[in-house]
């Protein structure tokens, strides 16, 4: 299998998986020499910001080995509209998260990295309705991830 259609076979499954249950679990997405694996990532892993960053830091090491030509995660999350104000620059320096707000949206989002490329899709979401909202502005590059993000710049 090649990157592009695991990625868009992934993309298309979280959509149908959220449509059909209203909430995702939490997935680490591996291609290794061809072969795709997808695993679910404990909820332990998540809960705060030192779990997320081991799981970070663990997705990055995996990235080191030589025939992995893609990694990633799916995930539920919180977005914001693209506001430039002062919660704004909190939240991007990291000093609040958006769990902390009330100004936000329920979102889906999938972080598929490459050797050569990064990429954020993230949808806007109804969890009460099970229903896929539309479909946030593409982001491509070392800041589509945040902290789960970049995960090839070991091999470097």
């Amino acid at each position: 299998m090649k990157a592009e259609e695991f990625k868009e076979s992934l993309r298309l499954g979280m959509i149908d998986n959220f449509k059909r249950d209203g909430h995702l679990a939490p997935v680490l997405f591996i291609l290794k020499s061809g072969n795709p694996d997808v695993v679910v990532i404990p909820r332990h892993m998540l809960e705060n910001k030192e779990a997320k960053s081991h799981l970070a830091q663990t997705i990055k090491r995996i990235a080191e080995i030589d025939d992995v030509e893609a990694i990633g995660i799916i995930l539920e999350a919180y977005a914001r509209s693209g506001k430039n104000d002062e919660m704004s620059k909190l939240l991007l320096n990291g000093n609040l998260t958006l769990s902390e707000i009330k100004d936000k949206d329920d979102a889906i989002v999938m972080i598929f990295s490459t050797p050569e490329e990064e990429e954020m899709i993230g949808y806007s979401v109804d969890i009460a309705k099970k229903a896929v909202l539309g479909r946030f502005p593409q982001m491509k590059g070392l800041d589509a991830g945040g902290l789960f993000g970049n995960f090839f710049e070991l091999r470097k």
